[in-house]
């Protein structure tokens, strides 16, 4: 007989929908500030209004868009002010500097990564790109790489990448 944990679980719609809109968002195909518009979003992928819904309060809880409660169906790509990005990635290389290879907490990787979504959401899809390289030589057995080294990079990436958004502004 099967083992039902080896059975994969359909993706819901709505789950479906969150993913693809993330991948939207991360890749800055949706700017932070950008509006979404459940409407125009349903018509687009052939659905109800319903699912994308469903979609969007994942994405809100997430912290990846901000949906006013006043105005129904007004949605926005969440932007991030400069004090809110460094406090993010004060908070991120907290969480990241404790070892969480003994699993103790089984919500720490899904929080750094909800938080990791968050960071590549407010400095862009290249840094995103780049950060992923940096922690996959940080990983590798032979990486001269230290941890300090890797976040003293993204510190001074990040604040790179603002200095920019502010002068271009």
């Amino acid at each position: 007989m099967n083992n039902p944990d080896t059975i994969p679980r359909p993706t819901a719609l709505f789950e479906a929908i969150a993913d693809s809109l993330k991948e939207r968002i991360l890749a800055h195909v949706l700017p932070p500030g950008a509006a979404i518009d459940e409407c125009a979003l349903a018509r687009e992928l052939g659905v109800s209004r319903t699912p994308v819904r469903e979609a969007i309060k994942v994405l809100a809880r997430d912290g990846l868009v901000r949906v006013a409660h006043r105005r129904p169906g007004h949605c926005t790509v969440t932007a991030w002010s400069q004090d809110d990005l460094a406090e993010l990635l004060r908070f991120i290389e907290h969480l990241d500097s404790f070892p969480h290879a003994d699993h103790d907490n089984p919500f720490a990787e899904e929080l750094i990564q909800k938080l990791t979504d968050r960071l590549y959401l407010a400095v862009g899809p290249a840094f995103a790109t780049a950060d992923q390289d940096a922690r996959r030589r940080l990983e590798h057995p032979a990486s001269a790489v230290s941890l300090t080294a890797y976040f003293a990079w993204r510190r001074l990436e990040v604040a790179r990448r603002t200095m920019a958004d502010t002068s271009a502004a």
